[in-house]
């Protein structure tokens, strides 16, 4: 009863929030901000693709229109039954978001429990304190983490197309976990098609295959996903009659072409850095977002999920053309691995650098580009602290996990041969 209560209130919030937002009109002005829209993801852009179509014009002719021709022909119709019918569809995304992040919560949370039994002997003495166990709570909880979170509200109240990405990402894992391949291979085609970075995600979702149906499998499922990149690409080059969206969506995600501040480290860089290194630096700056992918995946190799969700970090983190929507699917994961919080050591240093980022980021962005008594160092000097709290809280998460692992392998209390406490460094 009480369980059911408690959704029945979250529900209430959440949906109470947003339907405020979108009958304010917040998609005009939350739409603006570049902590919630991108020049990939702006609502803004999207009226004027569809302006461009309706006006008989290829809407990648330009510099204005960078989204995927599927999701053109998606706002179309939609935008044609009016704004509030756009505003139902990202607030039906924001809770299908958090319906699967529940179910990847029950999901996920019986292999853990199925994968400990099955260990269980080849674990050390006094770690029965330190084990996964069934926690009721854990989907209502993730769940609420992502639809309370301020981030996600105003990604949602600005329109921003990252959800759809989101959403995928989380179809990929659930379906994963639920032992659809074929559709699981959809959702991360779909992410991979409208933001390219997930496509590193194909790494942990063969990864679960193979450790579940082994070497074949595995196989099958790559090539379902790229039977399933190939399909979009050929729709919407169906639609299009031309693969000119190639250069100005993924194209544009790779060279970064617009400049507009954003959330992310790319932007200050290439503003001040000379034109004939942008070509070298560009290069640096995107093989750095791929180049974790195979060593962590050697690393984490036995632990797909939690290789899934340092990826999910890292591409927050490394992109592009990152909002702050981006961070809401990390911080809904998270609560999967609340065994290991207890060693966290840096909760309140992220904490903080959160916080003095979200508050002081819009304070700096107005004494910028509106009272004109700051400069873009001060806007930069934030955008560092929100990459700060997001490399710690990372890092973080990663060494948690691996002591973790430690003590379960070596038992508790933590001791070496003489008595004596055991100090662990990662090195």
């Amino acid at each position: 009863y009480y369980g059911m209560r408690g959704e029945g209130v979250l529900l209430l919030v959440a949906l109470a929030v947003r339907l405020l937002l979108l009958w304010l009109g917040s998609h005009e002005w939350l739409g603006q901000r570049i902590e919630v829209s991108t020049p990939v993801g702006q609502w803004k852009r999207i009226r004027e693709g569809i302006a461009l179509v309706e006006n008989g014009l290829s809407p990648y002719s330009g510099d204005i229109f960078h989204e995927t021709p599927l999701i053109l022909v998606l706002f179309r119709v939609l935008y044609s039954l009016g704004e509030w019918a756009v505003g139902g569809l990202f607030i039906a995304v924001d809770f299908l978001i958090a319906l699967g992040l529940a179910k990847i919560a029950v999901l996920y949370q019986k292999e853990q429990i199925a994968t400990q039994a099955a260990e269980r002997s080849s674990y050390g003495k006094g770690v029965e304190s330190v084990l996964v166990k069934e926690d009721p709570s854990l989907p209502l909880f993730m769940a609420a983490v992502y639809l309370l979170n301020p981030y996600s509200i105003i990604t949602c109240g600005g329109f921003s197309t990252i959800s759809l990405t989101t959403l995928a990402i989380i179809w990929a894992i659930w379906m994963k976990l639920n032992g659809s391949d074929v559709l699981s291979a959809l959702g991360v085609a779909a992410a991979a098609y409208l933001s390219l970075y997930p496509v590193m995600l194909v790494f942990p979702l063969v990864l679960m295959t193979h450790k579940k149906s082994g070497f074949f499998a595995a196989v099958q499922f790559t090539v379902l996903a790229g039977f399933w990149t190939g399909l979009l690409f050929a729709v919407s080059y169906y639609i299009t009659g031309s693969w000119d969206f190639v250069q100005e969506v993924h194209g544009v995600i790779l060279t970064v072409p617009d400049l507009t501040p954003n959330v992310g480290l790319f932007w200050y860089f290439f503003t001040e850095a000379f034109e004939h290194f942008r070509v070298f630096f560009l290069c640096v700056f995107q093989i750095n977002a791929f180049i974790y992918v195979l060593p962590l995946t050697v690393r984490f190799s036995n632990h797909p999920m939690f290789l899934t969700y340092i990826l999910i970090s890292l591409m927050t983190l490394f992109k592009s053309y990152p909002c702050v929507g981006d961070l809401t699917l990390p911080l809904a994961l998270l609560p999967l691995w609340s065994h290991t919080f207890r060693y966290l050591r840096y909760t309140l240093v992220v904490l903080i650098l959160f916080l003095v980022a979200s508050a002081l980021g819009p304070v700096l962005w107005y004494l910028w580009i509106h009272a004109g008594s700051a400069n873009a160092n001060f806007f930069f000097a934030m955008t560092v602290a929100y990459a700060m709290a997001q490399t710690f809280l990372v890092a973080d998460v990663i060494y948690s996990f691996l002591v973790y692992q430690y003590d379960l392998r070596h038992g508790l209390p933590r001791v070496d041969k003489e008595g004596k406490p055991i100090l662990l460094k990662l090195s």
